[in-house]
């Protein structure tokens, strides 16, 4: 490690660093106001819906612009004033310039996803677009320290180094659910780094860069803040990650002969915990990464009757638990410091079941499948191998249309079926997965995911795994759909029950009303056939 810094050079910090900061926060204050008036007249905007955003009125998304805008004049104003900052460093203005280039990068992303939209993949692949132009800059973290032992990984550094950046950049995006969430949380993690980075006398483009950061979402919480005014919008959270996660890196690779990844992912360890959940939730109930759902951080902490500024404060207190952990075991030089943090945080989150239990019952029962079936049992097997049901948000009942489901699959003799509700606008979510042992091979199996359309909105899908049985197949697939009709009717009765104790109203389309549409059978069909 480096040693720590001279008294001359912390207090040398403290000066540029209190100028980056307070610049930042006036610059930010006044740039986001104008950056709201042109996204609003760009269409830049959050409107609600009727799926999953609940504000009553459009928002305008000013995030990223106003981020960018106010740290060049941050930048502006600190060199202006302590000309010799960087000039000793010629690596770290490299840094900022590549820093400078992939920020632009993924604000034009942003901007565009937020405009018009764009699918997970394109998003993603804009993401790692935006990493690449950082590895140049020398955060490439080709080794690493773990509680003293070291770990080399060769050629597979920029890729290790890739997925850090573009982790970080999503880390912040996924979190960004809540009035001033985001805003939040990114505050306190460069505070944080900033703090560490100042420990150990770190280098002085990470120190302005976190605080600058700092200071200009310090400005934009003025107007971010619950009830809030402006929206960061994905170009804003991604650019906070973005941001944060280069500048970690880029301390701890400068810092030590190896980087230490403990001190950048104790800071970190909310939001990715909150990512890490969220893969595994959505994975293991057969959905996509990419998926909207309300099983984050701040919906569970909302179903427990937080909102607002208890909310914000809930969160940043468990972030500062995580970032304080951070700074004593670098004051301290022992790495065990920031995993005690990081553990204390996290268990109470999940102990208390405010977060993370479900994903971990998922986790667990998932685990505990694949391990009994890789032991060879002598006894006789049950003839259904699990039927699993999972609240994950709501309250209403389920299980009825569930055992209709799986009594339809007893009567087809289906080798699998699977029940994926997906409500996030009126907070019902429920998985239900149930298998029976059987011979069928794979390639003889058939396989159909069907959408579940009630009064034109899409609640959810059912997946069915099952083998053509003998006779006419058309004549066989045409009994298997007549026999989801009484699930169909129980599932219609279900929304509307919702609809009625919610007061929800769900948009209609014009000829959209049938819980299974048309083509499900064409579909179902062709598989069987192929």
């Amino acid at each position: 490690m480096w040693e720590r810094g001279t008294t001359f050079f912390q207090v040398w910090n403290m000066s540029f660093g209190l100028l980056a900061f307070c610049t930042a926060f006036v610059a930010s204050a006044i740039i986001a106001p104008i950056v709201a008036r042109i996204a609003t007249r760009w269409g830049v905007v959050d409107a609600p819906d009727a799926h999953r955003k609940v504000h009553k009125n459009a928002v305008p998304l000013t995030g990223g612009p106003t981020i960018i805008g106010s740290s060049i004049v941050a930048f502006a104003v600190t060199l202006w004033v302590f000309p010799d900052l960087l000039k000793p460093t010629p690596h770290d203005a490299r840094f900022l310039m590549s820093l400078l280039i992939s920020a632009c990068i993924i604000v034009a992303i942003g901007i565009i996803d937020d405009r018009f939209g764009m699918r997970g993949r394109q998003k993603l692949a804009g993401q790692i677009i935006a990493a690449l132009v950082m590895l140049p800059s020398g955060i490439v973290v080709r080794e690493i320290s773990v509680m003293g032992y070291q770990i080399s990984f060769g050629d597979l550094a920029p890729i290790v180094t890739l997925m850090c950046i573009v982790g970080a950049i999503n880390a912040l995006n996924l979190i960004d659910g809540v009035d001033g969430l985001a805003s939040t949380t990114g505050i306190i993690l460069s505070l944080s780094i900033a703090a560490v980075t100042f420990v150990y006398g770190g280098r002085p483009d990470g120190l302005l860069t976190s605080l600058v950061l700092a200071g200009t979402l310090s400005g934009f919480l003025l107007y971010n803040f619950p009830p809030a005014r402006m929206f960061l919008g994905d170009s804003g959270s991604m650019l906070i990650g973005l941001i944060l996660g280069a500048v970690a890196l880029k301390c701890s690779v400068k810092q030590f002969a190896a980087a230490t990844l403990v001190m950048p992912t104790a800071i970190w360890a909310i939001p990715l915990f909150d990512v890490a959940m969220a893969i595994v939730r959505r994975k293991l109930t057969g959905r996509s990464i990419y998926e909207t759902d309300r099983g984050h951080l701040h919906h569970c902490l909302e179903r427990k009757g937080l909102g607002g500024a208890k909310l914000l404060g809930i969160t940043a207190s468990l972030c500062a638990m995580t970032g304080l952990g951070a700074v004593v075991a670098s004051i301290m030089q022992n790495d065990l410091i920031a995993l005690i943090g990081v553990g204390t945080a996290l268990s109470l989150l999940i102990l208390t079941r405010s977060f993370g239990h479900t994903e971990m019952s998922l986790l667990s029962n998932r685990v505990r499948r694949l391990a009994g079936s890789m032991v060879h049992r002598r006894a006789p097997v049950q003839t259904v191998l699990h039927d699993q049901k999972m609240r994950l948000n709501g309250d209403h009942d389920w299980e009825k249309a569930w055992s209709t489901l799986t009594e339809f699959a007893e009567r087809f003799e289906m080798d699998s079926v699977e029940l994926i509700v997906n409500l996030p606008r009126i907070g019902e979510e429920y998985h239900a997965s149930w298998k029976r042992k059987t011979e069928t091979q794979t390639h003889e199996a058939w396989k159909s995911e069907i959408p579940l359309i009630v009064e034109g909105m899409r609640v959810g899908q059912i997946k069915v795994v099952g083998a053509v049985g003998d006779g006419s197949i058309c004549k066989w697939m045409s009994e298997l759909i007549g026999g989801l009709e009484a699930f169909e009717a129980e599932l219609v009765m279900l929304i509307s029950d919702l609809r009625e104790r919610k007061k929800v109203t769900m948009p209609v389309k014009a000829q959209q009303h049938q819980t299974i549409p048309a083509p499900v059978a064409d579909v179902v069909t062709t598989r069987a056939l192929g």
